[in-house]
């Protein structure tokens, strides 16, 4: 009895030392796999559900989202999230994952959600009504669709150093907002994209990147991809973004008020 109390003491102390040491290892980039968390954002108009998903350190300084898919007939991003999922994410880095905004879009191939709502044109910083029917109605008011208000609840409660929306198929990256000129350059080289002002049919307003800008104070930028987007496309352009969250983690990151 006493030989084997004498061994499960042995394995006892090995064992703490074992866990000892790992903890003192210098901490490197978080592994792929499952995301550390998952919330349900928003149900769409039809009832689906709308799922940010968090990969590497919930408390980490750099917080970067990306959204696969805000136009349902815009499907290419979604392959960029599904290629960042598997990625080892940098230290230091929040990589906050949403595949589709717009998950009725995405089954009907519309841009627009189920109500008929271009949700691009939905968010309260520059809305104006516009006419019911177009591919572009802004709808009956100012976030008015659930997909829009979840994910203005979203980023708020995340406060994130930057946000990426993939859309098609302009092919450039997006630096309307002064904010976000700098690493939306920097986005565009590393992809090897062209950097500049994405218009709309008309005057913009009510976008997300308006309401990013000018509510949370951050950086929004518009990530215009090719109308096909390969395995190899959605790879650069992933590999693109977290370069871009560890530039992020220097201090080049704005500092917006309030939001720490």
């Amino acid at each position: 009895m006493r030989r084997l109390a004498a061994v499960a003491t042995a394995v006892v102390v090995l064992a703490t030392s074992a866990v000892a040491a790992a903890a003192s290892q210098p901490v490197s980039a978080a592994t792929a796999g499952a995301p550390v968390q998952e919330r349900v954002i928003a149900t769409s108009r039809d009832g689906r559900p709308i799922t940010a998903r968090l990969y590497g350190d919930p408390a980490a300084p750099v917080r970067l989202v990306v959204i696969g898919q805000m136009h349902g007939s815009e499907p290419g991003g979604r392959k960029v999230v599904a290629d960042l999922a598997r990625r080892d994410v940098p230290p230091g880095v929040a990589l906050w994952l949403i595949t589709s905004i717009n998950p009725d879009g995405a089954v009907a191939h519309t841009r627009s959600n189920a109500r008929g709502v271009d949700l691009n044109r939905n968010f309260p910083v520059g809305w104006r009504p516009s006419a019911r029917g177009s591919v572009y109605w802004s709808g009956p008011r100012a976030a008015s669709e659930p997909e829009t208000r979840g994910v203005m609840r979203f980023l708020t409660s995340v406060r994130p150093t930057a946000v990426l929306s993939l859309h098609q198929a302009f092919d450039r990256i997006d630096i309307t907002h002064p904010a976000s000129r700098q690493a939306g350059r920097l986005l565009a080289r590393w992809m090897g994209e062209k950097a500049a002002a994405v218009g709309c049919a008309g005057a913009c307003h009510g976008t997300m990147t308006q309401w990013i800008a000018a509510t949370l104070h951050t950086i929004g930028i518009t990530v215009e991809l090719d109308d096909q987007v390969s395995s190899r496309e959605a790879s650069v352009a992933a590999s693109a973004m977290l370069r871009l969250a560890r530039w992020l983690g220097g201090s080049h990151a704005p500092t917006a008020p309030g939001l720490g």
